[in-house]
């Protein structure tokens, strides 16, 4: 059986990945990140359509955008560029180059940004925001 969570995780961190300020991007939650700003992919949940011969699932990936470690207007300046729905280091003009995700899924898309502020992973605090991501995938059965 194929892995389509991952195979979606996969195909959205590439599309995040290309962007080419952005140094990591993690599948799993790290204990700790070194380099900024670093997207941190994490699923969330899905639900399911039965239809003939297969079924239809939509699955949702929070990606957790962490920019810097200090709290400075330049780090805040610099999660704006990211949140921005145009430019070389938005997020979603960089969804939107590719909405199969490498022909992972049938169509994904972020559908928000949220819990723009500082946030807590691996014990470390980060300027960050959250993009909420939502796509769909045909499987057969």
């Amino acid at each position: 059986m194929a892995s389509e969570i991952a195979n979606a995780k996969d195909g959205l961190g590439t599309l995040i990945g290309n962007i080419s300020s952005v140094r990591q991007v993690f599948d799993y939650a790290p204990d700790g990140v070194q380099e900024f700003p670093s997207m941190v992919l994490l699923f969330q949940g899905r639900d399911t359509e039965q239809t003939l011969g297969g079924s239809t699932f939509r699955g949702t990936i929070r990606g957790t955008l962490l920019v810097s470690s200090t709290a400075t207007k330049e780090a805040f300046d610099s999660l704006d560029e990211y949140m921005e729905p145009l430019g070389t280091n938005s997020i979603e003009a960089a969804i939107d180059a590719d909405t199969t995700w490498g022909s992972n899924v049938d169509t994904g898309r972020l559908i928000t940004i949220e819990n723009v502020g500082f946030r807590e992973v691996g014990g470390g605090r980060y300027a960050a925001a959250d993009f909420v991501f939502a796509f769909v995938k045909g499987v057969a059965t």
